[in-house]
């Protein structure tokens, strides 16, 4: 049996230096393992060593998804990633919030965003647009035009502000609650400036950066744990949503939302991954809802209340549900039953998403 001694020394040796001695014991005890799992992840890191402990605590999860749950088990999960919150990786333009199942915030800083890349390897991301700072934007086109246009100088004279009509016809200024879905591989992309959720079939990168205006750049002394947390826990969710689509010639439609019992829900994607906010009226409950294959991640910017999470024999049961209030991440494991309730006077909302373990994990 093992000891949350030898549970910490061998999760130090694998993120130092990817040690394996008495990985495959931690991902045997499973939930045994995830407190002590959990304080190691909770520190601020390099990205590096961050990744590598996020991969341990994927093997974990996929031991566990290989069999049937109990209702307890599953809470017991729920209630980890709770407490844990988002995996953040710092990076010079902005703290990645990410989970194991491919769902991020990014706070990006102003006028800073990711490397101008494209995807070598399919990889779903579809952009949730929380607020846009001065100067933020989207930039969209096919690899095809960017080969045609791109010069590195004058690319680089445009980035600090010189007007080029070659580029600028790609730029795309948001509007809080636009979506955008990158979905093939010659798409050339970048978000600069924003806040924004990222639903994506994995967790970490898989680009080319074609241009990288962040090579070389320090981490902001002020990217820390507590920073980000309070950050987050201020975030409001947009009061619309519009899909985005087009490169230089745009397609902008309203994305309406349906009623639900208990409130209403938009589904912004639904594909590899179903994307989808929530809004719950008060004391509102939505139906008890299933997923058989697939893990379900909520984020929730709002209200307070609990989540229904039990397996077939628990579906009865008043104690079968881990209670969330602002800011709080829920991890529901597949084949388990759960239901959101929100049990305060004021609206309730929260987003989801929706992944088969098996499309989120492929990379490892």
């Amino acid at each position: 049996m093992t000891t949350p001694t030898s549970i910490r020394n061998s999760i130090q040796a694998w993120a130092d230096a990817g040690s394996s001695d008495g990985i495959d014991q931690i991902v045997e005890d499973g939930v045994r393992s995830l407190p002590v799992l959990g304080e190691f992840l909770r520190h601020d890191s390099p990205i590096e060593r961050t990744e590598r402990l996020e991969v341990l605590y994927k093997k974990i999860l996929q031991a566990k998804f290989a069999a049937p749950l109990t209702g307890r088990d599953a809470r017991e999960i729920a209630r980890f990633q709770k407490e844990l919150g988002f995996v953040l990786k710092y990076k010079s333009y902005a703290v990645k919030a990410a989970t194991p199942f491919g769902y991020s915030i990014f706070l990006q800083n102003e006028r800073e965003g990711f490397s101008f890349q494209r995807h070598v390897e399919h990889k779903l991301e579809v952009f949730h647009i929380l607020s846009v700072k001065p100067g933020g934007y989207v930039f969209l086109c096919d690899f095809e035009d960017w080969k045609r246009v791109y010069e590195t100088k004058s690319f680089e004279r445009w980035l600090a502000g010189e007007a080029n009509d070659a580029y600028d016809r790609f730029r795309f200024v948001p509007d809080p609650g636009d979506v955008f879905v990158i979905e093939e591989l010659g798409v050339v992309h970048t978000v600069v400036g924003c806040v924004l959720e990222e639903f994506a079939t994995v967790s970490t990168d898989m680009v080319e950066r074609l241009h990288d205006q962040n090579a070389g750049k320090a981490i902001p002394s002020n990217f820390t744990r507590a920073n980000s947390e309070k950050i987050m826990r201020t975030l409001d969710p947009p009061a619309r949503n519009r899909l985005v689509q087009g490169f230089g010639d745009r397609n902008i439609r309203t994305i309406e939302p349906t009623v639900i019992e208990g409130g209403e829900r938009t589904v912004l994607c639904d594909s590899f991954v179903r994307a989808a906010r929530y809004r719950l009226k008060s004391k509102g409950e939505t139906a008890v809802a299933r997923e058989e294959e697939r893990a379900v991640i909520l984020r929730f910017f709002s209200g307070r209340g609990s989540v229904l999470i039990a397996d077939d024999s628990e579906l009865n049961d008043p104690k079968a549900r881990v209670e969330f209030d602002r800011g709080d991440l829920i991890l529901i494991p597949p084949g388990i039953h759960y239901a959101v309730r929100n049990e305060g006077d004021d609206p309730a909302s929260y987003c989801e998403h929706c992944i088969a373990p098996g499309v989120a994990f492929l990379e490892d």
